[in-house]
């Protein structure tokens, strides 16, 4: 999910609603990647116009709060070759800094996508079709009819995970492959036919590490915990780890009633349970951190919100709160930073 169009001007986000925002009572030291650590896993976030403002960066550099960064667009393929073999590194490189910098793991994200693709690309021959996956399933549990599908068959997404594991041998590198999919978090048609699909690719020797969910939810959802656990151990019993790696939460505007944000609080809290009670759940993203900057440019979704406008101090919203409570709070948690600094991690 996600595209280059996502970054919102902080004008046209509902800065004036900010006073039925409800802030977040959360009164401890830890933060959230804190408490994922005392679980053994990782708290993270997309970042991508918000590395512009300097109050949010400010709050993104802080390694109690977030250990994992995901470029939201840098990384895709036309910000890195909009035109065939001329590349753009920067944005990613600009991320892969700041994650040395403050001792955070780095999510590659997406090389193979059926959107945000650059022209030049959807005329080549399936022999130069290659990298790793994101979003192939459609919606109603078949192949989504890409240009990618009508070109290759299935061939397209074998040859992605089998380049990219070759390329990570030969560079000595322990990054693990994922595949990558939205409203999937449940037992339903499409996360079976993910598992389907998953699990062919695997019994023809194709190597997949594990399987991001997305979880994009709106503020009416009703899954469960156990209804997550349920369907995640589904991959686990592959062999595969999982990772929830776009989370968000919409309510029903910018402007949410308190009974509303409960609700988002809630998904939020159910999601982030469900990681924690599935071993090899390896970790959490949220995709971005402060609404202003959220790729869905409305409906007031992240832990955080910049009433003053671009460049002056976040407050932290009651969904905050949500995704300590789904960690269990702060009891058993630590305030060491994560990683040793000046590392990056290779996502698990």
């Amino acid at each position: 999910m996600s595209d280059h169009h996502s970054a919102l001007a902080v004008s046209s986000f509902a800065v004036a609603s900010g006073e039925t925002i409800t802030k977040s009572t959360y009164k401890g030291t830890s933060g959230l990647h804190d408490m994922a650590k005392a679980s053994g896993k990782y708290l993270g976030t997309a970042v991508d116009q918000d590395m512009k403002d300097t109050a949010a960066l400010k709050v993104l550099k802080n390694i109690m709060d977030f250990g994992m960064l995901t470029p939201g667009n840098a990384m895709k393929w036309d910000a890195t070759e909009y035109t065939q073999n001329t590349f753009k590194f920067d944005g990613g490189d600009a991320v892969v800094k700041i994650a040395k910098e403050m001792g955070a793991q780095v999510r590659c994200h997406t090389l193979l996508w059926h959107s945000q693709t650059p022209q030049w690309l959807q005329t080549l021959s399936k022999a130069e079709m290659l990298n790793v996956a994101n979003e192939v399933m459609g919606d109603n549990a078949q192949m989504r009819d890409t240009f990618w599908y009508k070109t290759t068959g299935m061939e397209f997404l074998t040859t992605a995970f089998k380049t990219a594991n070759s390329v990570k041998k030969s560079l000595g590198l322990k990054t693990k492959l994922y595949y990558n999919d939205y409203n999937t978090n449940t037992i339903n048609a499409k996360s079976t036919a993910v598992l389907n699909m998953v699990k062919k690719l695997m019994d023809e020797g194709v190597v997949i590490d594990g399987v991001g969910f997305q979880s994009h939810f709106q503020y009416t959802d009703k899954s469960t915990a156990a209804d997550q656990v349920a369907n995640f151990e589904r991959f686990t019993a592959l062999g595969l780890d999982v990772a929830l790696t776009e989370v968000d939460v919409t309510a029903s505007s910018n402007s949410p009633s308190a009974e509303e944000q409960q609700q988002q609080s809630n998904v939020y809290k159910n999601t982030v349970a469900a990681c924690k009670q599935v071993k090899r759940c390896v970790g959490v993203t949220i995709w971005g951190y402060v609404d202003n900057y959220s790729w869905l440019k409305t409906k007031a979704p992240l832990p955080w919100y910049q009433p003053g406008g671009a460049n002056t101090a976040l407050v932290r919203k009651s969904l905050y709160d949500g995704i300590v409570a789904g960690w269990g709070g702060a009891k058993n948690s630590t305030q060491s930073s994560g990683f040793a600094p000046g590392t990056v991690k290779p996502a698990n």
